[in-house]
């Protein structure tokens, strides 16, 4: 069922897609990503309701009495991680070995390094936290063979939003360094490029607005249960290649810093589908320690998971 969206929302489309992109992508990195921030802020200012939401939603996420001071900064940063994600995609086709150190720093490419140093495969398991995309823009850029798992889909879309929106979000898509391919057919090409020692990087929960797809497990959360999918595990699984979840932070000398973890191995003598859940608990045990210290950094506050 096409789901009629606002003339409002079709016009908001057309600056953002146009006189927006058109200024953006001639910024510099860090002024673009200032410029997308304070977007961000001014319309957390405006929508005082749903600020209010973000707030309660925000509050639920941290396990500990939460000051209010505290409170506006998260609701804030959500307000500005949803434009930075949404819009950072004009800069990611401009991202070089050269130049992605404006936006972004590592920890443990060394790490990442030496799981592929005997030809094996690495999935990259990424949560929606934080510019999403700028990870595997950055690593593509930085020469790894990357493929990434995502669903792109303009189902529901207004007719600005297919021809315009979606036509051009998937022009710049096709320009990040990464082959971006959809689940289910994907998923193949995916099993084949991690048995020649590919990377493949999967987000790792479900993003506000998309279906789920693929078989899920129950976690808890702080607020409430996650429904996240099993797909990251059971593909390394099938690979024979290393789980190693990469987490998003602020970072020193860049506004972000890409973590590579320690690797996630499947428990001993553990067939594959118990080997996968115990997998994923133990990746959403480090995620939620990643959103309880940031929770406006997690987009799940945009979607209202909570019950």
């Amino acid at each position: 069922m096409r789901v009629r969206e606002s003339l409002a929302r079709d016009l908001l489309r057309l600056v953002v897609w146009y006189p927006l992109r058109l200024a953006a992508e001639r910024l510099p990195p860090r002024a673009a990503l200032a410029l997308y921030r304070a977007m961000g802020r001014l319309h957390g200012l405006l929508a005082r309701g749903r600020a209010g939401r973000i707030a309660a939603a925000a509050a639920a996420v941290v396990d500990a009495e939460f000051p209010p001071a505290t409170l506006k900064k998260a609701v804030r940063e959500a307000f500005a991680t949803h434009y930075v994600n949404q819009l950072i995609l004009f800069q990611l086709p401009q991202l070089t070995a050269a130049n992605c150190d404006q936006l972004i720093e590592f920890d443990g490419l060394t790490r990442l390094e030496l799981a592929r140093a005997g030809g094996r495969g690495v999935v990259l398991p990424i949560g929606h936290f934080g510019p999403t995309q700028l990870p595997l823009a950055a690593l593509g850029a930085l020469g790894f063979p990357l493929v990434q798992i995502g669903n792109l889909s303009n189902a529901g879309l207004s007719f600005i939003g297919r021809h315009v929106a979606f036509r051009l979000r998937q022009r710049y898509e096709a320009r990040i360094p990464a082959r971006i391919v959809p689940p289910g057919p994907g998923t193949r090409l995916a099993l084949a490029h991690l048995r020649r020692g590919g990377v493949v990087m999967t987000t790792a929960d479900d993003g506000p607005g998309q279906p789920p797809f693929g078989r899920h497990a129950f976690f808890d959360f702080p607020g409430g249960q996650l429904s996240v999918p099993l797909g990251p595990a059971r593909l390394a699984l099938a690979a024979g290649a290393v789980l190693m979840p990469v987490f998003l932070q602020a970072g020193t000398g860049a506004p972000y810093r890409l973590v590579i973890g320690e690797p996630i191995d499947p428990p001993p003598g553990a067939g594959r589908d118990e080997a996968a859940l115990a997998m994923t608990a133990a990746w959403v045990e480090r995620y939620t320690a990643r959103v309880q210290a940031a929770p406006g950094w997690w987009h799940g506050l945009e979607a209202h998971l909570f019950p």
